[in-house]
């Protein structure tokens, strides 16, 4: 298994090997003022580092992911921190589903503390949903040239659902995704990079994301998701509003996708 990392650090990215308990080979991708790109062995393990002046955190994984060796890879964040058997279950997981391009898997944090469901087998939409990113492991054999939307994520132009926009893609190109509810990792304390409370630049964004994920789902996906959220964001901005700027996201991406 190969970790793929990616940050934003003005020191020694390998540092993060030992911070997040990282027991596999691993590729990290630095956003930084640098380039520069090298091989480091860290307790026998093979860390490649690549340090870039170009930003966004779904362009920095899926060069993570073009510089992977192994075929196993997962995605990381800076602020999780895996369990001693993380890389165990993972790969035993990949050999109970040998043709499984995508394994989903739990990673423990505040907002949720349980897996979303407790069997293991086929990825359902609910799941695709709620998944974040470094909960996804991939079979690059499997996936093909499936990558990351560079529109979307921390440092791209609309901030947010770059990981089920990917889960989303696997489903249309039919590669099988499997959920597995085994804890991997926990999140530490860190402040999010991208949200700012429920604005309207959050709806607009999370507009966008669901027309790049299911565009002929976008009503009852828009709508589930402003009535189920009412309660954390109805101080901040009404729900017409929240309804409107999705609205406006999706136009943009239309609009942009169009143009391409």
């Amino acid at each position: 298994m190969e970790v793929l990392l990616s940050v934003m650090c003005d020191g020694d990215p390998a540092s993060y090997i030992e911070k997040l308990n990282i027991r596999s080979d691993a590729v990290i991708v630095n956003q930084c003022d640098r380039h520069d790109d090298r091989t480091e062995m860290i307790d026998g393990l093979r860390i490649r580092i690549a340090e870039r002046r170009e930003r966004g955190l779904s362009r920095s994984r899926n060069l993570a992911l073009s510089l992977a060796q192994d075929d196993i890879c997962i995605f990381c964040d800076n602020d999780i921190r895996y369990e001693d058997d993380a890389k165990d279950k993972v790969n035993a997981a990949f050999l109970r589903h040998p043709h499984a391009g995508v394994i989903c898997f739990f990673i423990e944090r505040e907002e949720r503390k349980a897996p979303i469901r407790k069997n293991e087998g086929r990825m359902g939409d609910v799941v695709r949903f709620r998944i974040f990113s470094p909960e996804i492991a991939i079979s690059r054999k499997h996936i093909g040239d499936l990558r990351l939307n560079e529109d979307f994520g921390a440092g791209g132009k609309y901030l947010m659902g770059e990981e089920n926009i990917f889960l989303f893609e696997a489903k249309r190109r039919k590669i099988e995704s499997i959920y597995v509810p085994l804890r991997i990792a926990k999140t530490l304390p860190n402040e999010s990079s991208w949200f700012k409370g429920y604005d309207r630049k959050f709806f607009h964004d999370r507009g966008a994301g669901y027309e790049a994920m299911a565009k002929n789902m976008w009503y009852p996906y828009a709508w589930q998701f402003i009535i189920r959220k009412r309660g954390l964001y109805r101080k901040e901005i009404s729900m017409l509003e929240a309804y409107k700027a999705m609205c406006d996201g999706r136009k943009e991406y239309k609009k942009d996708t169009h143009n391409r």
